[in-house]
């Protein structure tokens, strides 16, 4: 699992892209796209449905990934990579998934509330 919860880098750079009100409106969409994604897997987990779980697994990487929320993304990703069948996957490990959801989204609002600063192109040379 990477250390850094979010991709700074990536928000930073999305932030200057799309602007302070897109980026706080996508900021604070993320619980509805990353959400529903992780009910659906922890819903094909409950039912033994691996193949059910594998895809809302992807759903859930690229979702997180949009985001920025790094973590999240690569724990996904790990559980894709994972030849075990969804009933092999413990309740431990789908917790975790549930808590990791919400410290990726209490960090981006976090980050998203944070004054952002446009740097100032150098002076042509």
């Amino acid at each position: 699992m990477v250390n850094n919860i979010l991709d700074r880098a990536y928000l930073t750079e999305m932030r200057q892209w799309v602007g302070d009100a897109v980026f706080h409106a996508l900021s604070a969409q993320a619980s509805d796209n990353l959400a529903p994604a992780l009910a659906d897997l922890t819903a094909a987990w409950r039912h033994s449905d691996t193949a059910a779980f594998q895809e809302a697994a992807h759903r859930l990487k690229g979702a997180a990934a949009s985001i920025g929320c790094a973590a999240l993304s690569m724990a996904a990703h790990d559980i894709i990579r994972d030849p075990r069948p969804a009933e092999a996957i413990s309740g431990a490990e789908m917790e975790a998934f549930h808590h990791l959801l919400q410290s990726s989204l209490q960090a981006l609002h976090g980050f998203s509330d944070q004054p952002h600063l446009t740097p100032v192109p150098a002076s042509p040379q």
